[in-house]
């Protein structure tokens, strides 16, 4: 299974109902979690739209004051749920995981900005974990630090720091490691930057897959990072051809489209012969691909090179 966190204000906009669906389906995401900032009723969020499919699972917890709506949807091929335990500030699925053999605990956790109510919430997640046992993945926005790097430009609060990592501890559960991005929430107004996202795993789950990892994606429709989990390495198969919008507007392509489009002889019923065409299209195109992709790969790593850079100067100085 892959999973997927995500803290976005506004999902029932439909701009951003598409962005969720199509992050599902380009992570092939097989869990999901949201909490939501901005709407009085979880009801509202369009979840089959979100999916892009009505064979899910899903429970919600609708917001009570300055709390939190969560949303936790799931593919009912790979995970079956069988109790729910619930509260305005996390919401657990206990269940089976198929080809598991042991039950699978997955909680979906928005917790509070008071350290008085933060220490609350990790005593009753404690018992929780200690009442009932299973493949434990805890996911979502713990509004805590582990270390003061963790934190830029905003006050560390070492109460709170303590308590989270108390609870971590006592727990036994593993704070996996995240790539791409070291902060994960972004707050532009005011130039904060923390990480308060993680995945937080119990050691059985790296004795069923060692290789799971956990990757922090680029902001995108929300000021806080999508944060992925993945559970299995992908094999896609092999790799089709397709032509992106992007292309059309570097350099070659245009070119390298009308030559291979007049440079065709032919023979053969109109169906084959069009047919004929678009093949010796393609591979005109992909010629000139193998060329431009070079050079479309040294441009990524160029700026791959300045964002590490930019995020590398932003934990030590404000940036302009």
């Amino acid at each position: 299974m892959n999973f997927i966190t995500l803290n976005v204000r506004g999902i029932g906009e439909t701009h951003k109902v598409e962005w969720v669906r199509r992050l599902k389906l380009k992570h092939k995401i097989t869990f999901l979690v949201v909490q939501e900032t901005q709407l009085s009723d979880a009801n509202l969020i369009d979840v089959v739209e979100c999916w892009g499919s009505n064979d899910f699972g899903e429970n919600r917890v609708n917001s009570t004051g300055r709390s939190c709506d969560l949303l936790s949807v799931w593919d009912n091929m790979m995970f079956s749920s069988t109790e729910i335990i619930s509260s305005i500030h996390y919401l657990i699925n206990i269940g089976t995981w198929i080809g598991v053999n042991c039950p699978s605990i997955f909680a979906n956790i928005y917790a509070p900005q008071s350290a008085i109510d933060n220490a609350a919430l990790w005593g009753e997640l404690m018992s929780t974990n200690l009442a009932k046992y299973g493949i434990w993945i805890m996911m979502g926005d713990f509004n805590s630090l582990r270390r003061p790097d963790e934190r830029f430009n905003s006050i560390f609060c070492t109460r709170t720091t303590s308590d989270f990592n108390h609870f971590i501890l006592e727990t036994r559960l593993i704070d996996l490691k995240m790539g791409g991005h070291h902060f994960t929430c972004f707050k532009n107004e005011d130039l904060k930057l923390s990480k308060l996202h993680r995945f937080l795993v119990c050691p059985r789950l790296l004795d069923i897959i060692p290789s799971v990892s956990v990757i922090a994606l680029p902001v995108d429709l929300s000021h806080h990072c999508q944060v992925l989990l993945f559970s299995s390495q992908w094999d896609f198969g092999p790799s089709t051809f397709r032509i992106f919008n992007s292309w059309m507007i570097r350099d070659g392509f245009e070119k390298a489209f009308i030559t291979a489009w007049n440079n065709f002889a032919g023979y053969g019923t109109p169906d084959c012969y069009l047919a004929a065409k678009l093949r010796h299209l393609k591979d005109g195109l992909k010629r000139w691909r193998a060329t431009d992709y070079r050079i479309e790969e040294m441009e990524l790593k160029n700026l791959r090179e300045l964002m590490v850079h930019l995020d590398s100067e932003a934990k030590i100085k404000l940036l302009n």
